[in-house]
């Protein structure tokens, strides 16, 4: 492996490296000195999405996600498998896993440090299609998904999926529906799909290889790695095809017939570029404080209209873009009346606020907790968090230099940020038990709708 790019994290004491193996793989490593942990993962883009251009019935992606990590050429059965991983008196056990989502499959295990050569061996081993074998145990994989899918509700029931297509769908279907596929399309998986979107989306795709431990690399694990990204072909192109998801009045609602109160969304788009923009993200960030903040002061202890107020952003979504959203969850009585004065919080409240001196002392003070972090818990899923991003070329958040633009900043800046901030028309997504017509009455006569809605 060759080191291409390193830094240190000066607020977590957290190493970032990035490397690249002969065959073109990337490989992100966090150096980090609070845990004793391995943690492994090797990242594919070959989630639920690409299977429509793959031509193949949804839920494939999960289902060969399943079936690499069944008995395979290497181990005759479970029994094989899981006394490889398990540990003893002399050696830490192994936890081996996979998951699928809309843009990746990814594997991951994870062990104490004194488990990293077994870690990488057994990845090693996952990479194999033996079609005979995966023939005999197909009916059996499909019953333990349809057993899984089995635990879902239905999709017209499902808030999750419903979502889905209010955001994505007739804009870009592959984003909607259940990774897992329903029932039929389960059923309908045969081993020549498999072995297709095992041959087009994990050998010849792009993969990135994640890493989190304590210390530098030592030239066995190198080594190992090297051997691991030789069974992917290396190809440095995004493989997804292009398309556009704009910010736009829109009003959706799921009926929950088991909720009391009405939780309410406000959801944005917003589409990243390839460098991280930092101003952006502190100002983002210090945004999503203050509404927090007076949301909870005005909204919710001071008029007594709301429980909670949360702002929640996610990239995992769709490729390029990525949607955050703020919500509250309110009395089905209330719904008019906190409308109302989320609008003018965000509207009057907020300028009011940054104007007084109480304001001004208020910003220091998050920008303290900018410049001046705690130490955050040890989450072993953090390397793999990075590489998400290398797999679509973007740059790794610096927090370094995040903290100089912290530094910089006015309150002015804060804003100008908040005007142009909410001058964006949002996707509003309403939760609660009342009747869709009764709920979109109540948005469309709000406020927001007179602002937005034209």
């Amino acid at each position: 492996m060759k080191l291409i790019e390193e830094f240190k994290n000066e607020y977590d004491n957290i190493t970032y490296k990035i490397y690249e193996t002969p065959n073109g793989i990337k490989v992100i490593h966090l150096d980090n000195p609070s845990t004793i942990n391995f943690d492994f993962s090797v990242i594919h883009l070959a989630g639920s999405f690409f299977e429509r251009s793959q031509k193949v019935p949804f839920g494939t992606a999960h289902f060969l996600e399943h079936m690499l990590l069944n008995p395979n050429s290497h181990y005759k059965d479970q029994d094989e498998i899981n006394k490889f991983e398990q540990g003893s008196l002399k050696r830490p056990a192994l936890n081996i896993n996979g998951h699928t989502n809309k843009k990746n499959i990814v594997f991951d295990g994870h062990a104490n440090q004194e488990g990293s050569q077994r870690i990488l061996e057994r990845f090693e081993k996952i990479y194999d299609f033996p079609k005979e074998k995966f023939t005999t145990l197909l009916e059996k994989e499909k019953n333990v998904i349809l057993a899984e899918k089995s635990r879902k509700v239905k999709k017209e029931e499902n808030n999750g999926l419903m979502y889905l297509d209010f955001m994505f769908k007739n804009i870009v279907d592959e984003f909607t529906g259940d990774t897992l596929g329903e029932i039929e399309d389960i059923k309908s998986i045969t081993i020549d799909d498999l072995e297709r979107y095992y041959k087009e989306q994990i050998l010849t795709k792009k993969s990135v290889v994640s890493i989190q431990s304590n210390g530098v690399l030592n030239k066995d694990i190198e080594q190992k790695i090297d051997t691991l990204s030789e069974i992917f072909t290396s190809n440095p192109k995004t493989a997804f095809r292009d398309f556009d998801l704009k910010n736009k009045w829109k009003v959706g609602v799921f009926r929950d017939k088991r909720a009391n109160g009405v939780t309410i969304y406000f959801d944005y788009i917003n589409k990243r570029g390839k460098k991280v923009d930092y101003e952006k993200n502190v100002l983002s960030y210090i945004c999503s404080k203050l509404l927090s903040w007076l949301s909870f002061n005005i909204l919710r202890e001071k008029k007594g209209l709301i429980y909670n107020f949360s702002r929640d952003k996610t990239a995992n979504l769709c490729f390029k873009y990525d949607i955050y959203s703020y919500s509250f969850t309110t009395e089905k009585e209330k719904i008019g009346k906190t409308l109302e004065e989320y609008y003018n919080l965000i509207y009057s409240d907020t300028f009011k606020f940054l104007n007084s001196k109480k304001g001004i002392e208020w910003f220091e003070d998050v920008i303290s907790d900018y410049i001046f972090p705690t130490t955050t818990v040890y989450d072993p899923d953090r390397a793999e968090y990075v590489a998400f991003g290398i797999i679509e070329d973007e740059e790794i958040f610096n927090y370094n230099k995040a903290v100089e633009f912290a530094k910089q900043l006015s309150i002015n800046d804060l804003k100008k940020y908040i005007e142009e901030e909410f001058e964006i028309p949002p996707h509003i997504w309403i939760e609660g038990d009342m009747s869709k017509s009764e709920l979109k009455e109540i948005v469309n006569s709000s406020l927001f709708s007179k602002r937005f809605n034209r």
